[in-house]
């Protein structure tokens, strides 16, 4: 099969500015990617393992869970999490709203409407970070631990 004198010549240079850019890309240094979202495994049912953030107060007996459902998954970044507060004998739930930022790697988490509004308020605005036993949450000096919680707690 015969190809034509212009279709030679585009392939050549086509090839030719491949062989020359191949090497120089694969010089470059790119800086490292923060983790991706999806593999802080933020998702399902927490326990706050530890925290110094005033939203979350320890002590007297209080337990802290966060239950985020299907959490960040086929490109859905958003959802309601119930944040319960166990003081036994004494539950209370509250369901909020959260929102993954994944170009920043934040999580911000609000109340669903404002009062007389449609629109959700932020709460706090925490980075998300992967730990040994879950995830961790940091805003300014404040962190929350949060570790898998376990059937029965």
């Amino acid at each position: 099969m015969k190809t034509s004198v212009p279709l030679r010549r585009f392939v050549g240079a086509v090839a030719m500015v491949a062989a020359i850019s191949t090497p120089a890309l694969l010089a470059i240094d790119l800086p490292d990617a923060p983790p991706s979202i999806r593999s802080t495994g933020l998702g399902g049912y927490y326990k706050i393992a530890a925290s110094n953030d005033p939203l979350f107060p320890g002590g007297d007996g209080r337990e802290w869970f966060f239950d985020f459902g299907d959490g960040v998954r086929n490109g859905r970044f958003s959802g309601t999490v119930a944040v319960s507060l166990r003081q036994n004998p004494n539950v209370r739930v509250r369901v909020l709203v959260w929102q993954v930022f994944p170009e920043n790697g934040t999580l911000v988490i609000g109340n669903q409407t404002e009062e007389g509004s449609k629109r959700a308020v932020a709460l706090a605005r925490w980075t998300i970070g992967r730990t040994a036993t879950g995830v961790s949450l940091q805003r300014g000096g404040f962190q929350v631990s949060l570790r898998r919680a376990q059937a029965g707690e």
